[in-house]
C-alpha cells in the first residue's frame, strides 16, 4: 500500500512540473497589447504560440464611472455627488486548439449600458426619497487582461490605466 501510494506522489509531481514546463512554453509573438479607444472601448490584441491544444480563454474587464443627475419626487433636478461604478467584461477563445498550439487575441469591450435610474443614496442624492436619473458616462478608466488555460492563470492579471484620462 505504501508503494502504491508513493507511486502516486511521484506520479502526481511529475504531472505538475510537467504542466509547468509546458506553461512555462508559452511564447508572444506579438502583445499582447492594450489600446484605448478614447474612453469608449478597450481593444487588447497579440499572438501567442506555445499554447498546445488545451483551449486559452482571454477575459477583457473594463471599469469605469456613471454620473447621474438627482431628481425628487416634485420635478426638481440635482447634480449628483457620487460617481457611480460601471463595468463590461468580454471573453475570447484564443483558437490555439484549432491551429497547433498558435492564438490570437483580438477582442474589444466597451462598458455595460448603465441603468437608466438608480437609487438616490447610490447617485449621492440628498436623501432617499430622490432618485438617480439621465446617466452620463465618464468613460472607462481602466481595464484588466487576463488569460486562463486549463483552470491555470497563464498571463495577468494585468491591469492598464486609460492615457486618456
Amino acid at each position: 500500500m505504501r508503494r502504491m501510494i508513493s507511486s502516486f506522489a511521484v506520479a502526481l509531481t511529475v504531472l505538475a512540473f510537467t504542466a509547468a514546463v509546458a506553461l512555462a512554453a508559452v511564447n508572444w509573438k506579438a502583445g499582447p497589447d492594450v489600446t484605448f479607444n478614447g474612453t469608449t472601448s478597450v481593444t487588447a490584441t497579440g499572438e501567442a504560440s506555445g499554447l498546445g491544444n488545451q483551449p486559452a480563454i482571454a477575459t477583457l474587464e473594463v471599469e469605469g464611472t456613471v454620473t447621474y443627475t438627482c431628481r425628487n419626487k416634485g420635478g426638481n433636478e440635482a447634480p449628483g455627488q457620487n460617481p457611480v461604478p460601471a463595468t463590461g467584461t468580454g471573453t475570447q477563445d484564443l483558437g490555439n486548439s484549432d491551429h497547433n498550439g498558435r492564438g490570437e487575441l483580438n477582442i474589444t469591450v466597451s462598458l455595460d449600458a448603465p441603468a437608466p435610474e438608480v437609487n438616490g443614496k447610490v447617485a449621492g442624492c440628498p436623501n432617499g426619497n430622490w432618485k438617480g436619473v439621465n446617466p452620463v458616462s465618464s468613460g472607462i478608466l481602466s481595464a484588466t487582461l487576463t488569460i486562463e488555460q486549463g483552470g491555470q492563470v497563464i498571463y495577468g492579471p494585468v491591469t492598464f490605466d486609460n492615457p486618456n484620462n
